[in-house]
């Protein structure tokens, strides 16, 4: 058998991509967590900080808002590229194909990851439109170089979840109890501050907690060094690809050797 080319996996992680992308654009789901959740979450968040006389951390709250909403997509989206593919009965074909299924992963993380941004668009545009903030932002150039470094980790990231959620049928079950203590490790609904100090080794392992602060950072709605963050996010990075390698050669061994992946 002919030994897959560079051109040839960029090729399948291209069409991993627009298709994910695509079939996220009419899903429910989408809609929901990339429009209505997020203008929902800002109109909240924003609303307890300002009437709560601490209108300064206005842009902090809807930095916030924007990232539950990017989290909240990565992680049903990683979940749901799992399910989608058992019960449409192609999981056991893709790990049987030729082609590895984990740059099938990578290419649809990587669509979620890319996709989920809008949700950061449109808690500023309801920032700016419900209550009327002044939303510059202080590094421009910062701020985008953040944006795209927490893609990228959240893109490994939903390798790692993807890997998992291939051994079990139950991967709603995970994402529910996932997502709220996610918010709240990572400094998304409450400032880290508050949070007890036995938290902090978990939130400093999330790369929602880094894809906040260097986006606030680089707002000018934090202050500290924004480096260290980008530094947080490019080690985050390199260690969810090494989890998901080591995680996909289990999960693979396991598939073939057994042969009854469609009994979990």
């Amino acid at each position: 058998m002919q030994k897959p080319t560079v051109a040839s996996r960029l090729q399948v992680i291209r069409a991993s991509f627009i298709l994910q992308a695509k079939e996220r654009m009419v899903q429910d789901l989408f809609v929901f967590t990339l429009i209505f959740q997020p203008i929902l979450f800002t109109i909240l968040t924003v609303g307890t900080y300002l009437f709560g006389g601490k209108p300064s951390f206005g842009l902090f709250a809807i930095v916030g808002a924007g990232m539950v909403g990017i989290w909240n997509n990565n992680l049903w989206s990683s979940g749901q590229i799992v399910n989608h593919e058992r019960n449409s009965g192609t999981l056991s074909l893709l790990i049987a194909s030729p082609t590895s299924m984990l740059l099938i992963l990578f290419g649809k993380s990587l669509a979620n990851a890319v996709t989920s941004v809008i949700a950061l668009g449109m808690t500023f545009a309801t920032g700016a439109i419900v209550y009327h903030l002044s939303l510059g932002i202080s590094n421009p150039l910062g701020f985008f170089f953040g944006l795209l470094l927490t893609v990228v980790a959240l893109t490994f990231l939903g390798l790692v979840l993807g890997c998992l959620f291939v051994l079990t049928r139950n991967a709603g079950y995970v994402m529910n109890v996932a997502n709220y203590p996610i918010y709240l490790l990572s400094g998304l609904a409450v400032p880290l501050t508050i949070l007890p100090l036995w938290t902090r080794p978990f939130s400093y392992t999330l790369v929602t907690t880094w894809g906040n602060l260097v986006l606030n950072q680089t707002a000018g709605s934090l202050g500290g060094n924004p480096v260290i963050s980008f530094l947080w996010l490019i080690g985050l990075s390199v260690i969810y690809l090494c989890i998901a390698l080591w995680l996909y050669k289990k999960v693979e061994f396991h598939a073939r050797e057994a042969g009854n992946l469609e009994m979990f």
